[in-house]
């Protein structure tokens, strides 16, 4: 399931703490600053796409605030996760601790300070504040040492609030971004990108994703798979910069379907693009000042990827099939003796189990993500004709009935035209490795139809392609909605 990406940052452990949110100073010379953080990508899964943060800055505090907050030790955490049942939560966290987490995996941060007024800085705090004390926090005493084993008493505030979790549509970057586009509104201003380009510059979410697991092949392939054609709409970069989640806190993510910009990384480089626009029709820059938080941070090399690409190993695959189907062509075309046709037999059922292996696991969980995940972008997916938990029962019926196996050829050659058709007609974009893996399917059920042509005259065991066709039309059914 590493292939649904993950923004976020695992909760903190530590001992339980006093309590540590200051009463807000209502005095009007208050000096309160605002700005957005932006962590550059890590190594772990779930930073692979970097993070996004808010800094609450004053003379007495200085606070991070992220809304990217979870726990791997939440009972059921995988089985949430898979079926998009995930519930992230927000959190405090002292500047030095939130800097010194990320720069532990080697992200660096970069603060983007922000030109709000003190009435909107204000309630941006306000917001955040009301976020922690929703429904109470939990406050954690974490030791920091410092360079000479001195120790630097740092804290977390996790807050008890949760929302459901949504990586497209409702994450740390949308979050944070609508905390600041609804204090601006709220004081009569608007936030625009007025220098933003609305040319032929065109990005689908699929690609905007790629940008970041070029050097993850396996984890990428893991995420073609499991999102559908809703990630392959073509926006504009204007309308990706214009396009942030206006809902509230409180309010359902589940049927926002317009595209958005959910990506940190993203989001640095809109807001440098970005004014407020006052009541007078004034413009200002909404970052003041960009600053690297982490200046002497030496990034640590990139783990070495696995040697065997998703393509390699796809390319092996096919290369396999046509030897096995060769090998099974001419043992019986040059009336080999009866042991060679055998030895081949063997081989190209045992590769044929492998496919279809294949093809059923994957499709057990692409059928339980379309048909039950809450997960966007997974609904809808052309690869569940071509990966279904149907093909578990094409085993049985290579060794129970021969017209089965026919059957689940047939069944074959028809996802496999149905794969190639979407890809090339544009319905969805399928990975490479996937098409060449379609076609070594393609080729051994062509083999297989033409190996038992008189099958199809053998009506008394035709029950395993009855059974077979019907398995995959239902399962086809609960994965189409």
């Amino acid at each position: 399931m590493a292939g649904l990406p993950v923004l976020g940052q695992p909760a903190a452990v530590g001992m339980a703490g006093h309590e540590a949110l200051s009463e807000p100073d209502s005095a009007a010379s208050e000096v309160l600053s605002i700005s957005f953080l932006t962590c550059t990508p890590g190594h772990e899964v779930h930073r692979l796409y970097g993070h996004t943060a808010l800094r609450i800055q004053t003379e007495r505090e200085d606070w991070a605030v992220n809304f990217g907050w979870f726990s791997f030790d939440t009972p059921g955490f995988v089985m949430k996760f898979i079926l998009g049942l995930t519930d992230y939560s927000a959190a405090w966290q002292t500047m030095p601790l939130f800097v010194y987490d990320f720069a532990h995996d080697g992200m660096g941060v970069t603060e983007q300070q922000l030109s709000l007024t003190p009435a909107e800085a204000r309630r941006v705090r306000q917001a955040m504040r009301s976020v922690l004390e929703a429904k109470g926090y939990n406050v954690y005493d974490i030791p920091m040492k410092g360079l000479e084993g001195e120790v630097f008493p740092q804290q977390v505030m996790a807050a008890n609030w949760t929302y459901r979790y949504n990586f497209l549509y409702d994450n740390c970057t949308t979050r944070a971004v609508d905390a600041i586009r609804a204090a601006i509104e709220a004081e009569g201003e608007q936030l625009i990108f007025p220098t933003i380009d609305s040319g032929g510059d065109y990005k689908t979410q699929r690609s905007m994703i790629h940008e970041f697991t070029g050097k993850s092949p396996w984890y990428e392939l893991g995420q073609d798979l499991l999102l559908g054609p809703e990630v392959d709409e073509p926006h504009s970069v204007q309308t990706l910069a214009k396009m942030w989640s206006r809902h509230g806190a409180d309010e359902d993510y589940a049927a926002v379907s317009e595209p958005r910009n959910f990506l940190p990384a993203y989001a640095l480089q809109f807001f440098d693009h970005a004014c407020i626009r006052d009541a007078q029709g004034h413009l200002r820059p909404l970052v003041t000042r960009t600053v690297n938080l982490s200046p002497f941070l030496q990034r640590t090399p990139d783990r070495p990827a696995f040697p065997l690409s998703p393509l390699m190993a796809a390319g092996f695959l096919l290369a396999a099939a046509c030897l096995v189907s060769l090998g099974e062509w001419k043992s019986r075309a040059r009336n080999s003796l009866d042991a060679t046709v055998r030895a081949w037999r063997i081989w190209g059922n045992a590769f044929d189990i492998l496919l279809w292996t294949t093809m059923g696991i994957v499709g057990c969980i692409l059928t339980i993500l379309t048909g039950w995940s809450e997960h966007p972008a997974v609904g809808t997916n052309w690869l569940t004709l071509l990966f279904s938990p149907a093909f578990l029962l094409a085993i049985v019926w290579r060794f129970c009935s021969s017209v089965g196996d026919v059957a689940v050829a047939l069944v074959s050659l028809l996802a496999v035209a149905l794969t190639l058709i979407s890809r090339l007609a544009g319905l969805q974009q399928i990975p490479t490795a996937v098409l060449l893996f379609a076609l070594a399917v393609g080729l051994r059920a062509v083999v297989a139809v033409g190996s038992y042509p008189h099958d199809f005259l053998l009506p008394r065991r035709a029950w395993g392609a009855v059974v077979f066709m019907a398995t995959y039309i239902l399962l086809q059914a609960v994965a189409w909605g």
